[in-house]
C-alpha cells in the first residue's frame, strides 16, 4: 500500500490557475448567509465581514494542489438548488469496482474521504472568524483565490476528542463550494475493493450518522467511517 506522500509525488501537481474568476452559486449563498454580501459580492449591509486576503499556504508533504480537481468556477447562472441537486458522489462510488480513500485522524478516531474530492492537504492556517456562523464553522480563509470555509470536524460530528495541535486542513470541493476539513493528521491512503465498504451504516452506528455514508472494513478488523463531503457542503450552506 502506498503512503500518501508516494501517491501524490507520482502525480504532476501544478497550480490550476483558474481560481478566483467567478463565484459559484454555492459561494454566493455562503457569502450571503454568513457575511451579509449581496449577489454582486461587492459589499453588503453594515456589519459584514471583509473577505480576507490570500492565506499563506504550506502544503503537507506530497499533498500539493491537484490540477483539474474542480478548483475553477462553476458555470455562470447555475442556481443553488441545481448545484445541490447534482448527483451524489456516494451513489457514484457505490458503482465503482475499486475505491481510493484518504484516511486521517480527528481526535482519536479515523475517517476517510474519497480521493477525487481532495484538492490538497495544507498545514493549519488561522481563519477569519464569522460572528454569524455556527460553532462548527471556524471561519474562512482565502485559499488560492477561493473563499474557503473551515469546518471543525470535532464540532460537526462530536465525541471525537479535540487535539491541542494546530493540525492540518483537507481541502475539498463539491457542489460548487471549496471547504477545508480541520483534522489532526493524515494517516494513510487506501485502495480497496467495493466489497470492503459497508454502505449500511445504520446497522452499525444507528440512525445518527448524518455525515458517515459508509464503513471501510480494515484488515485489522476496525470499521473506519467514509464521510460524505456532499452532506457536509449542504450543512454549511443550509445551517
Amino acid at each position: 500500500m502506498k503512503t500518501p506522500e508516494e501517491y501524490f509525488l507520482e502525480k504532476d501537481f501544478l497550480p490550476s490557475g483558474a481560481e478566483g474568476d467567478t463565484l459559484s452559486a454555492a459561494e454566493r449563498e455562503f457569502l450571503r448567509k454568513y457575511m451579509g454580501l449581496g449577489d454582486d459580492a461587492g459589499g453588503g449591509e453594515g456589519g459584514s465581514v471583509p473577505i480576507p486576503g490570500p492565506a499563506r499556504v504550506e502544503s503537507a508533504p506530497g499533498f500539493g494542489p491537484r490540477p483539474g480537481s474542480g478548483a475553477g468556477p462553476d458555470h455562470a447562472g447555475k442556481d443553488l438548488d441545481q448545484t445541490l441537486a447534482e448527483p451524489d458522489l456516494i451513489a457514484q462510488l457505490k458503482e465503482e469496482h475499486d475505491l481510493q480513500l484518504v484516511g486521517f485522524l480527528v481526535g482519536d478516531q479515523e475517517f476517510t474521504v474519497p480521493i477525487n474530492v481532495v484538492q490538497e492537504v495544507i498545514r493549519h492556517v488561522p481563519p477569519t472568524r464569522l460572528p454569524a456562523a455556527p460553532s462548527f464553522i471556524a471561519g474562512i480563509v482565502n485559499l488560492r483565490g477561493r473563499v474557503t470555509p473551515l469546518v471543525r470536524m470535532t464540532s460537526l460530528i462530536g465525541g471525537l476528542g479535540a487535539s491541542e495541535r494546530p493540525g492540518f486542513i483537507v481541502v475539498c470541493r463539491r457542489k460548487g463550494l471549496q471547504l477545508g476539513l480541520m483534522i489532526d493528521t493524515v494517516k494513510t491512503m487506501y485502495r480497496v475493493a467495493q466489497e470492503k465498504i459497508d454502505w449500511s451504516v445504520e446497522v452499525h452506528l444507528g440512525a445518527n450518522v448524518e455525515y458517515v455514508a459508509g464503513l471501510l472494513k480494515a484488515d485489522d478488523g476496525r470499521l473506519i467511517g467514509v464521510l460524505s463531503v456532499d452532506r457536509i457542503v449542504e450543512k454549511v450552506l443550509k445551517g
